[in-house]
């Protein structure tokens, strides 16, 4: 089987409005091919003459470094496309086409349709479409929801993982996406770094200041093997935030459900964090089904607010029974 990695580079203005965005015309295309079974690497990389712009916006030409000149004399897109596809080979031994987000799939869409619709010849992507992966769809079931506002290049850094070649060069780009889906894949450490890193978002980093300061401790050991904040140490600080979290949501109106819906999407964060397989993350199993019954119950209004309330300690109280049998009661409840 095959995995497929590419980026584009996208002429578009630079209005932050999103139908603006997806109406930008693809002007390079970069591609990795791995073959799984040799471990075989190949390369495709081609400027695309625009279909109806063609002028480069200069900002684009400031990050791209591709000219209006370049572009004159660059393959058509329809050219380019049936270059790429030959490249591809059979489409049934590909296992998926990997990009960064969904900009990409976007704008390779429009551009094949304008393409089409001028030049007369079949939709390029009409084949191929259902075999596309968004990466960052792909580890949101592990949990990562940062590699959502993260660029390629500050996600691999945060991965201790250095950056190959000049960023938004499409081949460089759809490299350097092939070896983040490798190191995500066949690290669960990393994966796990990404995990907490997740929990670090307000109010549990205004409950507990010194989250981020802890986390980094733990990067450096778990990278260079610096200082003694291992696994165990990051899980009982994020085990310390969660239980003043409780305690902050005690007394929360039941009956405003925005505040409801809000708590509980808060602690959406914990059901991917109690899978983590070492430390003591374990412990918030119990916590997390727990919580999410009775925020369930809250939404459903089957509670008062007295009954929340006393529910919230019973939570508490069940959570450091939990924390107590783990022989960890002390240092948990040691805030710092």
């Amino acid at each position: 089987m095959k995995k497929i990695y590419m980026d584009f580079e996208m002429n578009m203005p630079s209005s932050k409005s999103k139908r603006e965005s997806f109406k930008a015309e693809i002007i390079a295309i970069g591609a990795i091919k791995y073959d799984t079974k040799s471990g075989k690497i190949d390369k495709f990389k081609s400027l695309i003459k625009p279909v109806t712009n063609q002028e480069v916006f200069p900002h684009i030409e400031e990050l791209t470094h591709i000219t209006t000149k370049d572009l004159e004399t660059a393959p058509t897109y329809e050219n380019v496309m049936r270059d790429f596809k030959s490249w591809l080979g059979i489409y049934s031994d590909i296992e998926g086409i990997y990009t960064f987000g969904n900009l990409d799939l976007t704008c390779f869409n429009y551009t094949d349709r304008l393409s089409s619709q001028k030049n007369n010849h079949p939709r390029f992507l009409s084949n191929i479409r259902n075999l596309f992966v968004d990466i960052k769809d792909k580890y949101i079931n592990y949990g990562m929801k940062c590699m959502n506002y993260v660029s390629l290049k500050n996600l691999l850094e945060y991965a201790n993982v250095k950056f190959c070649g000049d960023a938004h060069d499409p081949l460089y780009d759809a490299y350097n996406l092939y070896i983040l889906d490798k190191v995500l894949e066949e690290n669960d450490k990393i994966r796990n770094l990404l995990i907490i890193h997740d929990f670090l978002k307000p109010p549990f980093t205004a409950l507990n200041e010194d989250l981020e300061n802890r986390l980094e401790e733990y990067r450096q050991y778990l990278y260079n093997q610096n200082g003694e904040f291992d696994i165990y140490c990051i899980s009982l600080e994020v085990i310390k935030t969660i239980k003043l979290y409780l305690s902050s949501i005690k007394e929360i109106n039941v009956h405003e459900i925005d505040i409801i819906r809000d708590v509980s999407k808060k602690l959406e964060s914990l059901d991917k964090l109690k899978d983590i397989k070492e430390g003591y993350f374990y412990v918030l199993d119990n916590l997390y089904l727990d919580m999410k019954e009775l925020l369930d119950d809250a939404l459903l209004y089957k509670l008062n607010q007295q009954e929340y309330e006393e529910e919230v300690d019973n939570i508490i109280d069940l959570f450091n029974e939990d924390l107590e049998v783990e022989n960890i009661t002390e240092v948990a409840t040691d805030i710092t």
